[in-house]
């Protein structure tokens, strides 16, 4: 999408400037009310509560941490801030580059199931732009699992881990994949350009009519994108999915995408025969492309969590109260939202199917070796689930 300059001639002598990003926040607003699919006042407000977190989420990455000379880590989305179907897994850290530096990250590698680096052209504001560059999947890691990667334009000599930058502007992003959220740890890392000279130079009015200039830009490009992204769940009836490909996805998975519907007296029965990976999860998602409240609620499973039957398959059931089943999926009251399948690097890429049954008459639908929990282990899961998050710093 080109860009359109708002704030070039405007002054700080005025509100003018304000006025212009106020009217960019305030155009959000169709992403909700001019939407055709949303037609109940649940959703409206899940809606609203999105733009807030578009608002709040645009403003780190264009208004504080956006100094390519001086990067540091930013956790680009949480429990609170979300957009484009975080998974319940993945902690997610993104930084401003460019390739004119050479960069070190160093620190504790942590344990998490998958450690992965990405470079992308451009930065996320322009999100329909923001191209891979480079990848690294496999850190080697020293002594106490210390790790140390250069990110520069050539390979620097004697450099064990290496990621290739590309001329000009462009981002990180860090993803950790975790399993086991009891025991699996955090990475400690930090970000340094060896080419910095310190202090940065003062901050100047231009500087930040630049940065207001790309989060109005970020407010008006990145929804498109993740709107587009969105209706191709639609593209299948209810309760079917499909694999569709994702251009600023983490290039290493595929994706199984569709919607669910569930009344409450009702239950969904989804079985795949999973493949060879090293990674996968389900998530259920709102239709503004939430994952709602994984942390609060077990809307998500992955192949460390998620129980597998005796006879190879994996089972879940979808459904708004408490089936006593241990691969639940909480539809937390929410008749209808989005359902993803993330595989890792798999050797094939299954379709789940799904099977529309009454409530009452779910038990004699699933195999009567179906793992089983009581209410008192379903509060141990969930009170787990939410002290994890915590105890991780994903929160």
């Amino acid at each position: 999408m080109p860009h359109t300059p708002r704030l070039k001639d405007q002054s700080f002598a005025t509100p003018d400037v304000w006025k212009t990003v106020t009217k960019a926040m305030g155009e959000l607003e169709k992403l909700v009310w001019d939407d055709p699919r949303v037609a109940d006042d649940l959703t409206r407000a899940e809606g609203a509560r999105q733009l807030t977190r578009l608002i709040g989420g645009a403003m780190p990455i264009t208004m504080e941490t956006v100094d390519p000379n001086h990067p540091q880590f930013l956790q680009l989305l949480s429990t609170q801030i979300q957009w484009g179907l975080p998974s319940a897994d993945c902690h997610y850290l993104w930084a401003p580059l460019h390739g004119d530096n050479v960069y070190r990250i160093v620190g504790d590698r942590g344990t998490a199931r998958l450690f992965d680096i990405e470079i992308r052209n451009g930065t996320f504001a322009y999100l329909a732009e923001w191209s891979l560059h480079s990848r690294l999947g496999h850190v080697e890691t020293g002594p106490g699992n210390q790790v140390e990667i250069f990110l520069s334009r050539k390979r620097p000599a004697g450099a064990l881990n290496w990621v290739e930058l590309p001329e000009g502007r462009c981002d990180i992003v860090l993803r950790q994949y975790f399993y086991d959220w009891d025991t699996e740890q955090m990475a400690r890392l930090s970000i340094v350009n060896d080419n910095a000279v310190y202090p940065p130079p003062p901050l100047s009015a231009d500087t930040i009519r630049q940065n207001l200039e790309r989060f109005c830009d970020f407010l008006e490009q990145v929804p498109p994108v993740f709107r587009q992204s969105v209706e191709v769940y639609y593209q299948q009836p209810p309760n079917q999915m499909a694999f569709h490909a994702i251009d600023y996805g983490f290039r290493a998975l595929t994706y199984g995408k569709g919607t669910y519907d569930c009344r409450p007296d009702e239950a969904l029965i989804l079985e795949v025969k999973l493949p060879k990976t090293h990674y996968w999860n389900i998530q259920l998602a709102s239709h503004f492309w939430e994952a709602r409240d994984f942390h609060l609620r077990q809307n998500a499973l992955n192949g460390h969590q998620a129980q597998v039957d005796a006879d190879g398959m994996f089972r879940a059931v979808i459904s708004h109260q408490d089936p006593g089943v241990a691969n639940w999926l909480d539809a937390g009251g929410h008749a209808q939202g989005l359902a993803t399948i993330r595989y890792y690097e798999a050797d094939t890429t299954p379709i789940p199917t799904v099977r529309r049954v009454k409530l009452a008459e779910l038990d004699g639908a699933l195999p009567a070796d179906t793992v089983r929990v009581t209410p008192e282990q379903r509060q141990r899961i969930l009170r787990n689930r939410a002290w994890a998050m915590q105890r991780m710093g994903r929160n």
